[in-house]
């Protein structure tokens, strides 16, 4: 799966990095100084630390984005790409200077160089560059995407995919039809409906699942592991529940939505999530059940817990409630729960 917008993830990746604390009291340098110092690093520790450094620094100049945009082409670092990326994540969003620049990438063939005209663009929010990134989003899909595909085809769908991802923030309304359109084509984007557009999406997925056609089937399956904001988990939280307790749905696709309504869940509804586990008819219905419960990390699911770590049929259940109980209680407690504490040594003759 390809991790929906560069821009998004790498910001993320760098509010949970710490500042360098030995660059603290050092004179700011520019994206352009950085560029040179990462490219005349002579060992991986200066070349490391002035990489982090980029990633905290924005471009304010043309001639800073394009030190990004060198770094970011000729190197296809993932990592590199990424702090590149979260340096471009600082640009002032009130910068209509260098909306020519990332127009002038957007129109370049090379997926790399639209990939960076994407970002930026979104960034500004660019009216200039909107229908140069809807064109690349409009593309007709290639059909081989997988793995396998040659490295070309991959960088494209990539690129196409980065488009469709910035395109479902920006102009959400407009482009959910087109979303469903293109998923037609590749089932990778049921994660972009799920994430962005999880309230219209959900319906639609005991359809897809039921559905003959595998594209059908595998983009439910992304819809469902998409990650969701809490307000969604709970506004939705009627359907997901029936749709657990729906022993003629894809056991997957219930697991994963069973994910989503624990992690939302309040210690009383945790209580109701053992009540309906105890009353449902069939083993695979209790197991769904059961990880609604364990991954709530409530107080309330010790209980069952301790139930599975100690009864459970299947080896994973049992060493995943008693991994989840440890995390939960600690290892002396959840021992003591299991009857497994160890007795005190006896104390030495005297």
């Amino acid at each position: 799966m390809i991790a929906p917008l560069l821009l998004l993830s790498a910001v993320l990746a760098v509010a949970q990095t710490p500042p360098d604390a030995s660059m603290s009291t050092a004179p700011a340098r520019t994206v352009t100084e950085l560029k040179k110092d990462i490219l005349g690093a002579t060992g991986d520790a200066e070349r490391g630390a002035a990489v982090d450094q980029l990633s905290r620094t924005a471009p304010v100049s043309a001639q800073d984005v394009s030190a990004l945009f060198d770094l970011f082409s000729r190197y296809p670092n993932p990592q590199l790409r990424a702090k590149v990326m979260a340096s471009l994540a600082l640009i002032a969003q009130d910068s209509p200077e260098l909306e020519p620049l990332f127009v002038t990438y957007l129109q370049q063939p090379e997926p790399a160089a639209q990939m960076f005209g994407i970002n930026g663009a979104f960034r500004l929010h660019s009216r200039l560059a909107l229908p140069l990134v809807r064109k690349i989003a409009e593309r007709k899909i290639t059909p081989d995407t997988s793995p396998m595909a040659v490295l070309h085809d991959r960088l494209i769908w990539s690129t196409q995919y980065e488009a469709l991802s910035a395109l479902s923030q920006w102009e959400p309304e407009k482009t959910l039809p087109l979303l469903r359109r293109q998923s037609q084509a590749n089932p990778d984007l049921g994660y972009l409906l799920g994430l962005f557009y999880w309230r219209q999406t959900l319906p639609d997925l005991p359809k897809w699942i039921r559905s003959e056609n595998p594209i059908d089937q595998q983009k439910a399956l992304e819809a469902a592991s998409a990650k969701i904001e809490p307000e969604d988990a709970r506004a939705t939280r009627a359907q997901m529940l029936a749709m657990l307790g729906d022993a003629t749905l894809d056991k997957e696709l219930r697991r994963r939505l069973a994910l989503k309504v624990g992690l939302s869940s309040t210690d009383d509804e945790v209580d109701a999530l053992i009540r309906a586990h105890d009353a449902a008819p069939d083993e695979t219905t209790r197991e769904v059940w059961a990880t609604a419960v364990f991954v709530s990390r409530s107080p309330h699911a010790v209980p069952l817990l301790v139930r599975y770590a100690k009864t459970a049929a299947k080896p994973s259940f049992r060493n995943g409630a008693r991994a989840e109980l440890v995390e939960l209680v600690g290892q002396a407690k959840a021992d003591e729960l299991l009857g497994e504490k160890t007795p005190a040594a006896p104390a030495a003759a005297r």
